[in-house]
């Protein structure tokens, strides 16, 4: 019985994720055009920032 339980658990927890997002309207042309800034210009984009905020947030969560 317990093992129905873990099947029917596993059931539920799943959920559908789309592959790839759609973007439409100003939010698709913003995008193409960063993203056709970015490919032209490499590297210019520091996310050291970033990175640090990421770094401890998971010092917090001892996941470090």
């Amino acid at each position: 019985m317990q093992k129905a339980t873990q099947e029917q658990q596993v059931k539920t927890m799943a959920t559908a994720i789309r592959a790839i997002p759609t973007l439409y309207g100003e939010t698709a042309k913003t995008f193409e055009s960063e993203a056709t800034l970015t490919e032209q210009n490499p590297g210019t984009e520091d996310y050291r920032h970033e990175a640090q905020v990421v770094a401890d947030f998971l010092k917090t969560c001892t996941a470090l």
